[in-house]
C-alpha cells in the first residue's frame, strides 16, 4: 500500500453482509483511504441505522453516510431523532442521505407511495427546522407535526443532506435543498450529463451554483482477475433492476424492446433467464465490471461525466478485492 492518490472515493453497502462484516469492510475502506461509507435501507435486509452507529463506533475518521434511507418508513421526527444520534455517536462524521425508496418494497409493507415528491421535501423541511433546534408546526399534505421540538441539543446545528433521486424534478429538488445528490447505481455517463442540468437548476432556484452541490454517484462494482468473470456476475443485477426498477430502466435509454424482453424474462424464468439478454456491452454501460484496471477506468469515466465523489458498490463475493484494489491506498 504505497500508491497515495487524491481523489476521492466512497464505499457502498447494500444491506448486507451480516452486520460485523460491513464494519470490518468499513475498516478496512478507511484504511485504504475511501473518504466515506454509504449504507442502504433499500431492501428488508439490515437497516440503514444500526449498521452507521455501529461503523461510527468502530472507525475514526471515515464519513458515514446512509445510501439511503426513505422517507415513508420513518417518521420525520424519528428521521431527525436518528440522525442527531448518529451525528452524536460519530462526533460529527454522518451524513444524511434520504430519497423516496421503492414503490415495489413499500408495497409489501402496506406503505402507499403517495406523493413522493412533497413527501422527500416536506421531510426536510420538518427534520432540517428540528436538527436546527426549532419548535416546528407542519400541516402538510404528507406530513402533520405540532408544536414539535427535539428534547436534546443537537452536536451540530446542520447534518449533511444527500438525495438519492433518479427523476428529473426530485433531481431539481436535490439542487435546491441538498448539500449533495447521489445519483442511482446502473445509469450511464450520459444520465450523469443529463442530470447534472437538473441539479444545476434546483441550485439556482436556491441562489446557488452547481459548485456548492457535491455530485456523488453510485457505481456498481464487479471486480476480479477474470474479466469475464467479472462481467458474468454484473448480468443478474442488471436483470434485476431493469426488471424491478422501472424509474432507472427509462433513464437507462436502454432500447425499450431489450427492457421489455429482460422484464418477461424475469417474470417467467427468473433472474438467469433476464441475464441471457444481456450482453457485455450493456454490462461495460451500466457498471464497472472487469479486471482492476477496466473498474479503473470505468470509474474515471464517471469523473469526467460529472460525478465528483463515485460510491463504490461491489458485488459480492469480491467486496475485500474491490476495496484494496479500487481504494486511494493501494
Amino acid at each position: 500500500m504505497t500508491t497515495q492518490h487524491n481523489q476521492r472515493i466512497g464505499l457502498g453497502l447494500l444491506g448486507a453482509p451480516e452486520l460485523l462484516t460491513m464494519v470490518e469492510l468499513a475498516q478496512l475502506a478507511e484504511t485504504y483511504g475511501f473518504e466515506s461509507v454509504w449504507v442502504a435501507e433499500t431492501r428488508l435486509t439490515r437497516d440503514g441505522i444500526t449498521p452507521c452507529a455501529a461503523i461510527a463506533m468502530a472507525t475514526t475518521h471515515l464519513k458515514i453516510a446512509t445510501g439511503i434511507v426513505n422517507v415513508y418508513t420513518r417518521g420525520a421526527v424519528l428521521t431527525a431523532v436518528s440522525f442527531v444520534s448518529l451525528d452524536e455517536v460519530s462526533q460529527g462524521r454522518i451524513i444524511m442521505g434520504l430519497g423516496t425508496g421503492s414503490p415495489l418494497v413499500l408495497k409489501p409493507q402496506g406503505v402507499a407511495f403517495h406523493k413522493p415528491l412533497t413527501r422527500l421535501r416536506e421531510t426536510i423541511e420538518v427534520v432540517q427546522a428540528l436538527i436546527r433546534g426549532e419548535t416546528v408546526t407542519l400541516t402538510g399534505e404528507t406530513i402533520q407535526v405540532a408544536e414539535v421540538k427535539l428534547d436534546m441539543t443537537p452536536l451540530r446545528r446542520h447534518i449533511p443532506l444527500y438525495l438519492g433521486v433518479t427523476g428529473p424534478k426530485a433531481l431539481e429538488l436535490a439542487g435546491e435543498k441538498g448539500d449533495g445528490v447521489i445519483l442511482n447505481a446502473f445509469l450511464p455517463t450520459s444520465y450523469v450529463e443529463r442530470a447534472l442540468v437538473r441539479v444545476e437548476a434546483g441550485a439556482k432556484r436556491a441562489g446557488k451554483s452547481l459548485a456548492e452541490v457535491d455530485i456523488s454517484g453510485a457505481v456498481v462494482i464487479s471486480v476480479d482477475h477474470d474479466s469475464q468473470t467479472a462481467k458474468d456476475r454484473s448480468r443478474y443485477f442488471i436483470g434485476l433492476y431493469l426488471s424491478l426498477f422501472p424509474n432507472i430502466a427509462q433513464e437507462t435509454h436502454l432500447p425499450d424492446a431489450l427492457i421489455q424482453q429482460v422484464r418477461a424474462a424475469c417474470n417467467q424464468g427468473g433472474l438467469e433467464a433476464a441475464a441471457a439478454y444481456i450482453d457485455d456491452e450493456v454490462v461495460d454501460y451500466l457498471t464497472a465490471s472487469g479486471t482492476p484496471v477496466e473498474c479503473r477506468r470505468k470509474i474515471e469515466t464517471y469523473r469526467a461525466a460529472g460525478v465528483q465523489l463515485p460510491i463504490l458498490f461491489p458485488l459480492d463475493p469480491n467486496v475485500h478485492m474491490a476495496i484494496e484494489t479500487l481504494g486511494p491506498l493501494r
